[in-house]
C-alpha cells in the first residue's frame, strides 16, 4: 500500500468512526422520544440500528461526496460535514445540532415516503 493509500484508509476509518458516533446518538434521541430503537413518521414506525443510520449516511453523504469530489477531498468534505451535525461540550453530554437531526429525520423520511408509496401497511 503506497502513502496516498495509506492515508486515505486512515482518513475512512475515521469518517466511518464518525458516522458510529453520530448513529449512537440518534438513536438515544428516537429512544428518548419513542421508547424504542424506532423512528416514527405519519404513522410509519421503522425499526433503526446503529447500522442502518451509517449506512444511511454512508449513502447520502460519504459516498456521493467521493463520487462529485474525488476520494480525498470527498472524504475530507463528509468529515467536514459529519463534524458540523454533532457538537461536544465540557459540561455536557454529546448531542445532535439541529441540522443534524434535520438531516437524520430527512433521510428517515424520505424512507417513509418510499415505504408508504409501496405498501399502505404500517411496519413494525
Amino acid at each position: 500500500m503506497n502513502y496516498k493509500q495509506e492515508v486515505n484508509a486512515i482518513h475512512h476509518s475515521i469518517v466511518d468512526s464518525t458516522m458510529a458516533i453520530i448513529a449512537g446518538l440518534f438513536l438515544i434521541e428516537q429512544i428518548n422520544k419513542n421508547g424504542a430503537k424506532v423512528f416514527i413518521h405519519d404513522g410509519i414506525k421503522i425499526d433503526i440500528d446503529r447500522d442502518l443510520v451509517v449506512l444511511g449516511l454512508k449513502v447520502s453523504l460519504k459516498d456521493c461526496l467521493i463520487e462529485d469530489f474525488g476520494e480525498s477531498e470527498g472524504l475530507n468534505r463528509t468529515y467536514g460535514l459529519l463534524k458540523a451535525m454533532y457538537f461536544e461540550s465540557n459540561d455536557k453530554p454529546m448531542e445532535l445540532t439541529q441540522s443534524g437531526r434535520e438531516m437524520l429525520e430527512s433521510l428517515f423520511i424520505d424512507l417513509v415516503i418510499d415505504i408508504k408509496a409501496e405498501s399502505s401497511s404500517t411496519i413494525h
